[in-house]
């Protein structure tokens, strides 16, 4: 069990002092926002489940496993960390409990995390004549991070002495296709009137590592030990969009170009789990969400699908008439396929999935879920940033900027940083033209579900339509304070639209997957407000400002200590504790950022200028 934390902090302090690469990378983060305000739902009474057949696949949106089944909640039920999952939905462990936070803090925690407790069933009633076998899918890694060869995933019979019998283990590997494992239910210990199972993994206790995924648990009569036939059609990736590279852009801008926006189709994963050719039927039909307009019906060609196989079907691109009450609406376009019934106890559950298309007033690239976490490693001495590319199809206002800050250990609470608006970039362009920068911008973390925090302009900027870029300025030698962004794994659109700079120069990203960055545009809007970081406001006075030579710092806190740095982000100097008279002779005439910082973590900043 990997200890990723431990390991991130050193590579970090490294980078600080120059001493490796500058470079992207990529980690497992230190939380899940989906959890973070939602929290477990209220359980219901225990209740014993008599009939057989026990089927769950976790195809509902979650993000915990239902109650009427389960006892436990700590599992993260969702359709985005599973690989070519068996269908839509997994049961994801990992090292983070029902709230979305690390068991422990410390990076060095590891041992058992998440656990799995079906409610109890009535297993009396049978006997081990009546061969019965519980079988499910299990994966290392998905789309996460892989459990280590020290990391288990185990599987534990309750028997009639109230005690957990283990039955099945499993240890950590790389990433793997789903495989099935079927045991058999024959020792007389378990026919009781209380029967339970519990899956439990052991992982590092501090993040989202050591990621297992589990799907499709069956429980049923007349089985045996070779028996992987389900008996059902479903569902498995998520439909791809109806848009070519975003995921959401102002329904303005698409309207602008919707031929060059629209994608050629959307393409469907659905699996036949039936040991025989099974014929299906897929249908489409898509309605603005609000408004409840039809937009589009079609039904595809019907087709064979063979036996425990895939298949892959693309439903027509459809254009999109529908006229938004005004130029800023917000507008939903509800994507919903369906298969025909084919019969035979086939379960209905996962044979719809929906895919919604919001157009707001931003320009997305990623589906709003985290699985990993993005960060830089800067050169010493320079900045680290991001710049994301995005195009107006038509002239707007950019106001501001969306970001998902990945959740990370210690956490980047209160740290600073600037937002910059480019027309080009240097290396990619010739030259940087910044069109706008706003320093002084503190991370803060939504405590939504979709975990986004936005941050407004002072100013904003009116640009004609074209290619823009975007993105955060981190100040040079932060050291271990880098930040982290979210990575949705799912859609891999970094390696055209985002650029990176750590050493004075942009280079397109190699990093698969779309950060969670989203430039906003359009009419006003009321930005995330900053959550008290810090337990009080320090007072202070600056003076005399402008200056020459020396400002002086009057405040009744203490162990005072700070940084200066300029306009780019660059240290240029520290503060000692406790010095209150600082000579800024040495500098260059122009404008200052000065950061202090008292004993207590409380922050204050202030531009100073030397004239």
């Amino acid at each position: 069990m990997k200890n990723h934390s431990l390991y991130i902090f050193f590579f970090l302090l490294l980078a600080g002092i120059g001493r490796i690469h500058a470079q992207e990378q990529v980690a497992p983060l230190g939380g899940n926002p989906k959890l973070f305000v939602e929290g477990p739902q209220a359980n219901q009474q225990k209740k014993s489940r008599a009939a057989l057949p026990f089927i769950e696949d976790f195809s509902y949106e979650g993000p915990y496993p239902n109650v009427a089944i389960w006892e436990d909640q700590q599992v993260y039920v969702n359709n985005t960390l599973g690989f070519h999952p068996i269908n839509r939905g997994v049961a994801s462990f990992d090292g983070l409990n029902e709230f979305g936070r690390p068991y422990f803090q410390s990076p060095f925690a590891s041992g058992t995390a998440d656990s799995l407790t079906s409610k109890g069933m009535d297993f009396s009633i049978y006997s081990p004549a009546d061969n019965i076998h519980f079988s499910f899918f299990y994966q290392p890694q998905g789309l996460g991070f892989a459990p280590e060869n020290s990391d288990s995933l185990f599987l534990y019979f309750k028997n009639n002495s109230n005690q957990w019998v283990r039955m099945w283990e499993t240890r950590g590997t790389p990433l793997q296709a789903f495989q099935i494992a079927i045991v058999s239910i024959g020792d007389t210990q378990f026919f009781h009137n209380d029967f339970q199972f519990r899956f439990v993994n052991v992982a590092s206790l501090n993040t989202n590592d050591d990621v297992w995924n589990i799907d499709y648990i069956k429980i049923d009569l007349n089985r045996n030990l070779a028996d992987s036939i389900m008996n059902d059609v479903g569902f498995t990736e998520e439909p791809t969009s109806i848009l070519t590279k975003y995921t959401s852009l102002p329904y303005r801008h698409f309207v602008a170009n919707q031929t060059n926006e629209l994608s050629a189709g959307q393409q469907l994963e659905i699996r036949n789990l039936h040991n025989q050719n099974q014929s299906i039927s897929v249908n489409h039909k898509a309605t603005e969400l609000f408004s409840g307009t039809a937009i589009s019906s079609n039904s595809l060609t019907p087709t064979t699908i063979g036996a425990k196989a895939t298949l892959l079907q693309n439903n027509p691109s459809f254009g999109i008439s529908y006229a938004a009450p005004n130029a800023y609406s917000k507008v939903v376009i509800q994507n919903k396929y369906f298969i025909n019934s084919i019969g035979g106890g086939d379960r209905k559950q996962n044979d719809t999935i929906v895919r919604d298309i919001v157009f707001d007033n931003y320009f997305a690239y990623d589906d709003g879920s985290a699985e990993k976490a993005y960060f830089l490693l800067p050169a010493a001495n320079f900045p680290s940033k991001t710049a994301l590319e995005f195009v107006l199809n038509q002239q707007d206002t950019v106001r501001g900027l969306m970001v998902h800050f990945g959740a990370q250990l210690p956490t980047a609470l209160g740290k600073f940083f600037s937002i910059a608006l480019y027309r080009k970039l240097k290396g990619l362009n010739n030259s940087d033209t910044v069109l706008y920068q706003q320093d002084l911008y503190k991370v803060q973390y939504e405590p939504t579900i979709n975990g986004f925090s936005t941050y407004a302009f002072d100013s904003p900027i009116v640009l004609s339509a074209g290619q823009y870029f975007i993105g955060i300025t981190q100040p040079a030698n932060f050291g271990s304070d880098s930040i982290y962004y979210g990575l949705d794994v799912n859609n891999n659109t970094n390696i055209q639209h985002l650029y990176y700079n750590v050493d004075g120069s942009w280079y397109a990203s190699g990093v698969q997957g779309s950060v969670m960055m989203r430039p906003i545009v359009g009419q006003s809007f009321t930005p995330t407000l900053l959550p008290p970081a810090l337990s009080e406001p320090i007072a202070i006075s600056v003076f005399p400002n402008p200056s020459s030579d020396f400002v002086h710092i009057r405040t009744e806190a203490k162990d005072l200590e700070g940084s200066i740095f300029d306009l780019h982000g660059t240290l240029l100097r520290k503060i000692n504790r406790n010095q209150y008279q600082i000579s800024i002779a040495d500098l260059a005439p122009g404008v200052y950022i000065l950061v202090l910082k008292d004993g207590h973590e409380n922050y204050s900043s202030h531009k100073i200028i030397r004239k």
